[in-house]
């Protein structure tokens, strides 16, 4: 009887938790679509015209069908700046932002090479705050229940981590030029949600590293709230 009921205080808690994840996710998303809607609908700034001209006399230009450097000079500009309140009351900025620039024969080449060193550098550098920040704070504390295996393989998986995470990036501008040798100059601009980015980080880290217990788990949730 007590085995029943153990059972299903279980799977009570599971489907409960499930629940609270799709809400969670169903807000984000609806928060999401507001902010898109809110860029499909902004008109070129007057600094977004400025330095469309100045890219265009450098030789920059869009790809076909993509939209003209100012708008996406401006949507660059709204993503840097827009805010959101995170868990500790704090206002930070929602979108973290990754460049990269790539010169290739071609264009596809081009803008595969610096989207992925976009990408990688974001990924060393969270790679990099995240193990040095939880480092500093199991140095810290009087007393530990993280054993020294878990640190270290965290460490070691940090970095592989951490970039198969920044899947859901967000082109924000995308720019080619071609230079006296005819080779593809490409400059990207990616956006990564931070809360999504949180979540998904943490999520692949528990699945990844196999915690132990909830000690190396709340270090986790304040580590990434602190270094997002």
């Amino acid at each position: 009887m007590k085995k029943i009921i153990f059972m299903s205080l279980v799977a009570m808690f599971a489907t409960s938790a499930f629940a609270q994840s799709a809400i969670e996710l169903a807000k984000q998303q609806a928060e999401l679509n507001a902010v898109h809607k809110k860029m499909l609908n902004a008109k070129p700034t007057k600094s977004a015209k400025k330095e469309a001209k100045n890219l265009e006399k450098e030789g920059w230009k869009v790809p076909a069908g993509n939209k003209s450097i100012e708008q996406q000079i401006t949507e660059s500009q709204m993503y840097r700046e827009e805010l959101m309140t995170d868990e500790n009351s704090n206002i930070v900025h929602r979108f973290l932002i990754a460049q990269g620039m790539q010169t290739a024969g071609t264009y596809n080449a081009g803008y595969a090479a610096a989207r992925s060193n976009a990408q990688t550098e974001l990924a060393a550098t969270l790679e990099t705050q995240i193990v040095a920040a939880m480092q500093s704070k199991i140095d810290n504390a009087q007393s530990s229940a993280i054993s020294a295996v878990t640190v270290e393989k965290f460490n070691e998986r940090a970095r592989s981590i951490v970039e198969g995470t920044l899947t859901n990036a967000i082109p924000i501008l995308t720019v080619y030029r071609r230079l006296p040798n005819n080779s593809f100059e490409v400059q990207v601009q990616l956006a990564y949600d931070r809360k999504e980015l949180q979540a998904r980080l943490k999520r692949n880290m528990q699945k990844e590293l196999e915690m132990e217990g909830d000690s190396l788990d709340s270090i986790l949730d304040e580590v990434i709230s602190n270094k997002l």
